[in-house]
């Protein structure tokens, strides 16, 4: 969580440097460029994104009292390794990654347009790390990496923009998000064929909300936008070998958030 902080810090004081350096520049520029470019009815482009991805893990009350043996389904690094042992904390690690994606932008009024944005993501792998203890009170860490860090993206989103002043245009944006996952569980197995991660599903429906400028030059425009993800599904599977395995066994819920500073060329 603090990791979350800190990063979402890091976002937002970037966000406002480049608000007062463009504020600044706004100011001495005088020529408008692209004077009719918001009026046509729609337009292209493309954009390239960096972001901070992490689960949202919702535990079990009791999780950590409960006493696992040969009977919980174990990953080979666990396996013949302690007699019983008990999970002492569960914790989500969040992972950098690149997006790129094209943009269709069509035109609703003066103000108001609504956004399409299919987007390959490739991200480091998120990982869930689980804090044990055994019989012998020895603590070990074991650690489950996310099988998803390559899925395409479907944002649709609408986008409110404020009055240009001289070349410099704040917005706001809003929207869901369909995002389908391209790594399968079958890929990541053990040698004695248990899964080596959190059994989860291979799709995921986001709420997004954001901001950004937009800067006009001569031949282009240029956005930077800050927005966050907030996965609506849970993705963990509740089958009842998923739960009995060890990474799926102290959660209930498991969903998505991601935050991502975006770059736009339209």
């Amino acid at each position: 969580m603090n990791t979350v902080k800190k990063t979402l810090s890091i976002f937002l004081l970037l966000a406002l440097t480049f608000a007062c350096l463009t504020e600044t520049q706004a100011q001495r520029r005088k020529v408008m460029y692209l004077q009719t470019y918001d009026a046509a009815p729609y337009h292209f482009g493309f954009l390239l994104g960096f972001n901070m991805m992490g689960y949202n893990l919702n535990l079990k009350d009791s999780y950590q009292f409960e006493t696992h043996d040969g009977t919980t389904t174990l990953p080979a690094s666990v396996v013949g390794t302690h007699d019983t042992y008990r999970i002492r904390s569960v914790e989500s690690n969040i992972g950098p990654g690149f997006s790129v994606g094209v943009i269709g932008d069509l035109r609703i009024s003066d103000y108001f347009n609504l956004r399409f944005l299919p987007t390959l993501t490739l991200g480091a792998f998120k990982t869930i790390e689980y804090v044990m203890v055994d019989n012998y009170d020895n603590i070990f860490i074991e650690e489950s990496k996310d099988r998803g860090a390559v899925f395409f993206e479907w944002p649709l989103h609408v986008k409110y923009r404020s009055k240009r002043y001289n070349n410099i245009g704040a917005y706001l944006i809003g929207g869901v998000n369909y995002k389908m996952y391209l790594s399968g569980t079958e890929k990541h197995m053990y040698s004695n064929g248990v899964p080596g991660l959190v059994q989860i599903g291979f799709s995921d429906v986001a709420l997004e909300v954001g901001a950004g400028y937009d800067i006009y030059n001569q031949w282009f425009k240029m956005g930077v936008e800050l927005k966050a993800s907030f996965g609506l599904l849970n993705l963990l599977k509740t089958d009842q070998l998923s739960m009995e395995f060890l990474y799926n066994s102290p959660l209930e819920a498991l969903k998505n958030n991601q935050l991502q500073l975006s770059f736009t060329f339209e």
